[in-house]
């Protein structure tokens, strides 16, 4: 849940003690003893510290999230982008976020029925819910649901689309699928803590 703060806590800390170390060891301004200056640096960095790391979270955040292309799973460069992303998948159009994403991409049924097949049995007993157990599972998806899962993202819900889910984790991290069978076409909503 924390781990998007994380990247930016690391380089602001180390950027400020990285600056209270060089100005304490150059005594800068020189009219400066060497504790002064560590003093006043320390106090500075302790001040401009959450000012700082925002900036970095804010400059980090607009690399790291937002919309993507892959032509391929071993395209995408994070593990956190690949969790619940079958192999088979191509043509990855990929809307990150900091606790998850939401993706479109081709793959055939059988790659799919495949991967999601191995996913329950690796993962299944530890699901928070069975497999069948989530109520429209195996259903056609509702429009206005896959209008509100997808806001934003102009894609348009397929007649057939099929819902089907991943093992869900204890705090709720997992992936719904919406497949299209007849056109090869999976939209998926991922989520992870």
């Amino acid at each position: 849940m924390l781990w998007p703060i994380v990247l930016p806590f690391q380089i602001t800390g180390v950027a400020f003690l990285l600056a209270a170390v060089l100005l304490t060891a150059t005594r800068t301004p020189r009219k400066w003893t060497r504790i002064k200056t560590l003093l006043i640096s320390s106090i500075a960095a302790i001040v401009l510290f959450i000012p700082s790391c925002t900036g970095v979270m804010l400059v980090a955040d607009s690399i790291r999230f937002g919309h993507f292309h892959y032509d391929s799973f071993d395209a995408i460069p994070d593990f956190r982008s690949q969790r619940y992303m079958p192999r088979a998948a191509s043509n990855i159009e990929m809307h990150k976020h900091a606790n998850g994403y939401r993706a479109r991409y081709d793959i055939s049924a059988t790659d799919f029925k495949a991967y999601l097949d191995g996913l329950w049995t690796k993962y299944g007993e530890h699901s928070a819910v069975e497999r069948g157990g989530f109520m429209d599972e195996g259903q056609t998806v509702a429009p206005e649901l896959f209008n509100h899962t997808f806001d934003g993202l102009n894609w348009s819900c397929p007649a057939t689309a099929i819902v089907y889910y991943s093992p869900f984790e204890g705090d709720g991290g997992g992936a719904t699928y919406y497949f299209d069978a007849d056109a090869g076409l999976m939209f998926q909503r991922t989520g992870f803590w």
